[in-house]
């Protein structure tokens, strides 16, 4: 597919050195048990890293985000300049299993969430997932392109919301 230089600018973005061509995952493709096939696909192309966004009112013990902060205590990474993170491995994966019940896209409504998933790799994003928006963007290198289609995983060449 030929794509005039403007569009090609809106689909790219540079991260480094690197150029990564930009495809969008949508909730609506995806059932839950789909979505972990994402992560496992990110993980197989040396995704090596997770972060969440944990939504609402200050932390606060005995709660949810007080659980999930402590499953995932053995795997996190501390980066200064982007908050918590921990280290995406198949073992990090499955707890993230009984974190999102619905699938990576799991939108949790009410005052407190966990949500928004970003999968990195060598601490550039390969997968940022938009909860509320119901949309995830891959950040793919040249040889992750082949290796998507080959997965037969769903994806777009635009967002939803453009």
């Amino acid at each position: 597919m030929q794509l005039d230089p403007t569009e090609r600018d809106l689909r790219s973005q540079r991260f480094g050195a690197a150029w990564m061509q930009m495809v969008f995952v949508w909730t609506d493709d995806y059932s839950p048990e789909a979505s972990w096939r994402l992560l496992d696909w990110c993980l197989t192309r040396g995704a090596d890293e997770i972060g969440l966004a944990f939504l609402g009112p200050p932390y606060v013990p005995d709660t949810t985000w007080s659980e999930v902060d402590e499953m995932l205590a053995p795997f996190r990474s501390r980066v200064a300049s982007a908050g918590d993170r921990w280290v995406l491995t198949a073992e990090s994966a499955a707890a993230l299993r009984t974190v999102f019940l619905d699938g990576l896209f799991t939108r949790t409504p009410g005052d407190t969430s966990i949500e928004n998933p970003t999968v990195y790799r060598g601490g550039v994003p390969l997968l940022s997932v938009v909860t509320r928006d119901g949309e995830g963007v891959l950040h793919l290198r040249h040889d992750d392109v082949a290796s998507l289609e080959r997965s037969g995983l769903p994806h777009h060449e635009r967002s939803r919301h453009v």
